[in-house]
C-alpha cells in the first residue's frame, strides 16, 4: 500500500499560482506559494540557536518561527517525515559516533534553555503571546504534542479569531490520533472559511485515515463546486492538485496520474504536477519516466522558492531508493491509528 507516500508531496505545493503572461515574482511576506501569515524559512530555522540577548529579538523570531513551524509540520505530514528524516538520518549516521552524542546532547541542552526562557517569561505574564508561541514551538519540536496542545489553546483563548491556532489546534489531535476531535475542529474552520485549503487537507487526511472512503472525495468535490461558481480560479486548481495527491494517498495511482496529467494540459508552466508526476512513477517503479518529470520540474521551479531545497531532498530520495524501501517507509509513516 502506497498511502503515505502521497504524504511526501507538500502543501505548500497546493498555493501555487503560476502566471502564464507575466513572470513569477515573489514577495517574502506575501508569496504565492504559502499563506500570508508566514515568512518563509528553511528547517533549519527550527533548530537555530535560541537568541536571548533581548526579549526584541526574541518577539520578532517567533513571529516569524511558530506560523512557520505550523507550516512546516504540515509539510512533514504531506511530504512525509520518514523520508525527509531518513536523508538526514544518513548523514548522522556517517558521522564519527562522539561526534553524534555531542551534536545530540547540544541540541537538547539548547531547546531546554529555549523553553526555560520562555517559561520564565510566561510566570510574569501568562497571556503573553511571544512566550506562549516559544514554548509551542520548542515543545513540538521535541515531539511533546499533548503538551504543546495545552499552549496552543491557551493562545486561542488570547487571541480567538487567530486562524493559525485554531489550525495548530486540529493538527495537534491529528498527530495524538483523536481523530473526531480533529474533524470537529476542522469542520470548524470550514465553516467560516470554505475554501481554506490547509482545512481541506486536514479534514480530508483525517477522514481518510478514519476509513470514510469515498466520502474524502465528495468532500472535495463539494469544496471544488464552490470554488467554481465563485469564480476562484486560484483556490479551484489548489483543489484539484489536493484531490489527485489523495488518490495517491489511497494508493490509486493510474487516476492520480491521470489528473496530474490533465492539469498539465491546463497550465504547462505549473511545475506542482510535474514533481508529483515524477513521485507517481517512482512508486511505480518506472524510473525513466520520473526523470523526465523531475527534470521538467526543475526547469520551472524558480531558484526563490522558498522550499526548494526540501523539494530537491523529495526528489534525490524517490530517484535513489528503490521502490520496496519506498513502499516500507510509506508503511510505517501512515499505518491506521484505532
Amino acid at each position: 500500500m502506497f498511502s503515505s507516500f502521497a504524504t511526501k508531496i507538500p502543501l505548500c505545493l497546493n498555493h501555487y499560482n503560476p502566471k502564464l503572461d507575466q513572470p513569477i515574482s515573489y514577495n517574502p511576506l506575501k508569496t504565492p506559494f504559502l499563506p500570508p501569515l508566514y515568512t518563509p524559512k528553511t528547517l533549519s530555522t527550527l533548530y537555530s540557536k535560541p537568541q536571548k540577548s533581548s526579549i526584541l529579538a526574541c518577539s520578532w523570531k517567533l513571529q516569524k518561527e511558530i506560523p512557520n513551524f505550523f507550516n512546516e509540520k504540515i509539510v512533514f505530514l504531506l511530504v512525509g517525515s520518514l523520508l525527509f528524516m531518513g536523508l538526514r538520518a544518513k548523514h548522522v549516521l556517517s558521522l564519527p559516533k562522539p561526534v553524534q552524542e555531542s551534536a545530540s546532547v547540544v541540541v537538547e541542552s539548547q531547546e531546554e534553555e529555549e523553553e526555560e526562557m520562555y517559561v520564565k517569561l510566561l510566570e510574569k505574564n501568562p497571556r503573553y503571546v511571544e512566550g506562549l508561541k516559544g514554548v509551542v514551538n520548542v515543545k513540538m519540536r521535541k515531539g511533546k504534542t499533548k503538551e504543546a496542545l495545552k499552549y496552543v489553546e491557551k493562545l486561542i483563548e488570547v487571541q480567538p479569531r487567530e486562524m493559525e491556532w485554531r489550525l495548530l489546534e486540529a493538527l495537534c489531535y491529528e498527530m495524538m490520533g483523536q481523530l473526531s476531535k480533529a474533524k470537529r475542529l476542522f469542520k470548524d474552520i470550514l465553516k467560516q472559511r470554505p475554501l481554506l485549503l490547509r482545512a481541506l487537507h486536514g479534514l480530508a487526511m483525517v477522514m481518510h485515515k478514519n476509513f470514510e472512503g469515498p466520502a474524502v472525495f465528495e468532500m472535495l468535490n463539494g469544496a471544488l463546486e464552490v470554488a467554481r461558481k465563485e469564480k476562484r480560479v486560484n483556490e479551484e486548481r489548489n483543489i484539484k492538485i489536493l484531490v489527485a495527491q489523495m488518490h495517491v494517498v489511497k494508493g490509486e495511482l493510474e487516476e492520480a496520474l491521470q489528473k496530474f496529467q490533465l492539469l498539465v494540459k491546463e497550465n504547462p508552466r505549473d511545475f506542482r504536477p510535474y514533481l508529483c508526476q515524477g513521485i507517481v512513477y517512482s512508486l511505480l517503479d518506472k524510473k525513466k519516466e520520473a526523470d523526465e518529470q523531475f527534470e521538467i520540474y526543475r526547469t520551472l521551479v524558480p531558484e526563490e522558492f522558498p522550499q526548494r531545497g526540501f523539494l530537491d531532498d523529495v526528489v534525490l530520495a524517490a530517484k535513489t531508493e528503490t521502490r520496496e524501501q519506498l513502499a516500507k517507509e510509506f508503511k510505517n509513516e501512515f499505518s491506521y491509528k484505532t
